[in-house]
């Protein structure tokens, strides 16, 4: 259905056969921008695709359309490159939705960090930059699962996608520029990479587990593990099962029983999932502990990051780009870690930033003659 005449055509898809005759008519390059809603669920809700191609905008239509091969197609096929902005979250939609993962994907907010000293620009900051062109951004929290769709959610979703081939086209130029091609399609082709998380490592991420014992960070591993599992079975966020905390908590209790629960979890909580967490605890005591996770650096330590950074943020501002790119403190704090178990730099600063940074990275990472 062809929605407007203006200068650019936006066509609205909502059946299996407009997608399919779509998808064959779209271009080599188009860009790519995604509205969801994830408030009440563990997944991400598709709402809407768009898609730029020339002077053309397709609004996809997920509530209805139910062939979805053309597309997912169209977005593996390394031919086609699909320029997106801030594609983090678009990935993991379209990963769970579709079961897609694009094979070429330019994001003009990362490209970006490697001409300027912008790391994370939104979009419509990089189109008033570059293109002179200022957006309205009022829709952002609408609610993209309710049909029609207004006016104005329309105009903000063409929007969102129409400026990204041609921002593309002025950042890949700079980027070709400056001899940095090479860098940015390295760094784009592990971040363009989708990977559903692991339910088994998550209790790496919980606050405060580099203090837990061995033994019981088995146990937090396990009761981690069964939530992370529990939140996607039912779809609802982890915190709506169990908060980080309250693991915590039962991983340090050496028994865990009703009473522990019910003094810890609200009343609704301990009835639909008491006896689960009450089963995995109890298994967990029989796992192997497990490697301690590394503890907070000490002040000798921190003072060697903080060295690391700084010659790191000189780098990049010497060369005009993101200081992130270079000097994001826990890849720094990685490197530092790395060389003190294996005397050698971090994987992240042995490919393109090695020759930007070894020489005086190694100055300050190696002992002293008086150490």
């Amino acid at each position: 259905m062809h929605c407007r005449d203006e200068e650019t055509s936006v066509y609205w898809i909502d059946n299996d056969t407009e997608l399919a005759s779509a998808v064959a008519s779209w271009e080599n390059q188009v860009g790519l921008d995604t509205e969801f809603i994830r408030t009440d669920t563990f997944y991400p809700l598709a709402g809407l695709y768009q898609i730029a191609s020339g002077n053309e905008v397709f609004l996809l239509d997920p509530l209805v359309i139910e062939n979805w091969q053309p597309f997912v197609n169209y977005l593996h096929n390394p031919d086609h490159l699909v320029v997106m902005h801030a594609c983090q979250e678009d990935l993991e939609l379209m990963f769970y939705h579709l079961g897609a993962r694009p094979e070429n994907i330019f994001d003009t907010q990362f490209a970006n960090a490697f001409v300027s000293e912008d790391f994370s620009l939104s979009y419509a900051n990089l189109a008033r930059n570059l293109l002179q062109v200022d957006l309205e951004k009022q829709e952002t929290r609408s609610n993209w699962l309710k049909r029609p769709l207004t006016e104005e959610q329309l105009a903000y979703a063409v929007d969102d996608v129409t400026l990204l081939v041609p921002m593309y086209n002025m950042i890949n130029e700079r980027i070709t520029e400056l001899g940095r091609i090479d860098w940015f399609a390295k760094d784009m082709s592990l971040r363009g990479q989708y990977s559903e998380a692991q339910p088994s490592q998550y209790y790496r991420q919980v606050k405060r587990a580099w203090q837990l014992r061995p033994e019981q960070l088995s146990v937090l591993q396990a009761l981690c593990q069964w939530r992370e599992n529990a939140a996607r079975q039912f779809d609802v966020p982890r915190s709506r099962i169990v908060w980080d905390d309250h693991l915590m908590t039962f991983s340090i209790a050496s028994t865990l029983d009703m009473s522990l629960l019910q003094s810890t979890l609200p009343g609704p909580i301990v009835k639909r999932h008491g006896q689960a967490l009450l089963a995995c605890h109890s298994k967990a005591q029989n796992n192997d502990p497990i490697e301690q996770l590394d503890k907070p650096l000490g002040p000798g330590a921190s003072a060697k990051v903080k060295a690391l950074r700084e010659v790191a943020v000189s780098a990049a501002k010497k060369l005009a780009m993101a200081p992130e790119l270079l000097a994001r403190k826990k890849d720094v704090e990685a490197c530092f870690r790395d060389y003190t178990k294996n005397s050698r730099l971090s994987e992240h600063y042995l490919g393109w930033r090695k020759s930007l940074l070894e020489q005086e990275f190694l100055l300050i990472l190696e002992p002293s003659d008086d150490s």
